[in-house]
C-alpha cells in the first residue's frame, strides 16, 4: 500500500497551507502509541486525519481526539511526526458543499473520543468524523472494510487489542480476547489510510517527500 500511495504522492505539488480549502481532508502520523498500532494495521504512514475549516484568514482542522474539537492548523501540522502532512480533495464539491462538510463537522464538537473504533456517533474516532461529515452532504469517502481484515496480528495492534478489548462492545461477556476475536473481527472500521487511497480524492498537496529547491 505504501509503494502505491508513494506512487500518487510523487505527481503532486509540495504542501501549501495557504491554498487550502474548507472541507480538505488532513492527514498525517501521529506519534502517539496507538498510532503506532494503526500503521502497522494498516501498513500506511496516516495515522490521524480532520477536515479544513477556513475562518477568515486563520485555517483550524477540526478533528476527533478527545473531544472533538477544532485545533489551529499550525498547531495541527506541528503535531504531526516531522511536521509533514498530506491534504486530498473532493473534485466534485462547490463552495456551498464544502462548507456544508464543515458545518457537519463542527456539529460534532465535544462529542468523546472512541477508542473501540465502532460505528455510531455517540464517540467518533478520526476517519468517522470524516465520513460522517461528508456522508450530510451525500458524499461517500474513505471505504469501511471489517476489522479482521487489517494486519491484526503485527505486535503494535496486538499490543492495542490486548489493552482495550474488555472495554470493547462487541466483547460483553466474552472470556478472553480469543473468544471475542470473530466479534471483533467483523466490527466495520474506516481508516486514514483508505481515505489516502480513495481514487474520489484527489491529492492536492503533500510535505511527506523532499523535493529539490
Amino acid at each position: 500500500m505504501w509503494l502505491a500511495l508513494l506512487t500518487r504522492l510523487l505527481a503532486v505539488p509540495e504542501l501549501d497551507a495557504a491554498a487550502l480549502r474548507d472541507g480538505d481532508i488532513l492527514l498525517h502520523t501521529s506519534r502517539s502509541a496507538q498510532a503506532v498500532a494503526v500503521a502497522a494495521a494498516t501498513a500506511s504512514p496516516y495515522t490521524h486525519v480532520g477536515i479544513v475549516d477556513r475562518i477568515g484568514d486563520d485555517a483550524f482542522v477540526i478533528e476527533a481526539v478527545g473531544p472533538t474539537r477544532r485545533t489551529p492548523l499550525s498547531e495541527w501540522l506541528a503535531r504531526g511526526a516531522g511536521g509533514k502532512a498530506t491534504a486530498v480533495r473532493h473534485p466534485g464539491l462547490d463552495a456551498a458543499a464544502r462548507a456544508a462538510v464543515v458545518a457537519a463537522a463542527t456539529s460534532y464538537l465535544g462529542r468523546p473520543y472512541d477508542l473501540s473504533f465502532t460505528p455510531g456517533d455517540d464517540a467518533l474516532y478520526c476517519s468517522e468524523l470524516v465520513t460522517l461529515a461528508y456522508a450530510a452532504v451525500d458524499v461517500a469517502v474513505g471505504t469501511w472494510r471489517p476489522l479482521g481484515d487489517l494486519a491484526l496480528d503485527d505486535p503494535a495492534t496486538r499490543r492495542l487489542l490486548k489493552r482495550r478489548w474488555r472495554a470493547h462492545p462487541a466483547c460483553r461477556g466474552a472470556p478472553s480476547l480469543a473468544a471475542c476475536r470473530p466479534a471483533l473481527a467483523a466490527v466495520p472500521v474506516v481508516t486514514p489510510e483508505s481515505l489516502a487511497a480513495d481514487p474520489r480524492l484527489r491529492i492536492v498537496g503533500t510535505s511527506y517527500l523532499l523535493r529539490p529547491r
